[in-house]
C-alpha cells in the first residue's frame, strides 16, 4: 500500500470513530455476535466463529498481512532430542494441516485454511516494531483514534 496511502487510510479510519477493543480476538467476537457489522481482525477468526455458526466472512484481497511464528531450541536444552522432535513435527505436513484446519495460513504448498479463495491470497508479513517504534506508533494512533 505504501506509506502515503496507509497514512491516509489510518486518518480516514480514525475519522470514522471506530469502536476500539483490546486485540484482534475481541473485534472478531463482536462481529460474530452481531454487535458490530465489520472489524479488522485476523482471518483465522472467520474459521473459528464460522465453525460455531456465526454468519461471518472476510473481504477478499489479493494481499493480506500475516504474522510469522517462530521456533527456537536452546543451545543447552534439558531434552535436546525431544526439542528437535517437536520442531520436526511442527514443521511437518501433519502439523501444517492441523494449523490450516484451524484457519491459519501455513508455508506449505497446497495446504490452505478452509476458507473460500484462501489459495489465492498472497501473505505479506507484517513489520515487527521494537519497543521504541511501538511506543511512537501508540502515541501517533492515540492522537488519531482517541481524539
Amino acid at each position: 500500500m505504501g506509506k502515503e496511502k496507509s497514512d491516509k487510510f489510518i486518518r480516514e479510519l480514525g475519522a470514522a470513530k471506530p469502536l476500539l477493543v483490546e486485540s484482534f480476538a475481541p473485534s472478531a467476537e463482536r462481529v460474530s455476535t452481531g454487535e458490530t457489522p465489520i472489524a479488522i481482525s485476523l482471518i483465522r477468526y472467520t474459521v473459528t466463529y464460522g465453525e460455531k455458526g456465526a454468519p461471518v466472512d472476510y473481504v477478499r484481497l489479493g494481499k493480506m498481512l500475516s504474522t510469522g511464528q517462530y521456533l527456537a531450541l536452546s543451545n543447552k536444552p534439558n531434552h535436546p532430542n525431544g526439542g528437535k522432535a517437536f520442531i520436526d513435527f511442527f514443521l511437518g505436513d501433519e502439523s501444517m494441516r492441523i494449523l490450516a484446519k484451524m484457519g491459519e495460513f501455513v508455508n506449505r504448498k497446497g495446504i490452505h485454511p478452509p476458507l473460500p479463495g484462501a489459495d489465492k491470497i498472497q501473505a505479506v508479513e507484517m513489520d515487527d516494531f521494537d519497543a521504541n517504534e511501538f511506543k511512537e506508533k501508540t502515541q501517533e494512533f492515540q492522537k488519531i483514534f482517541l481524539k
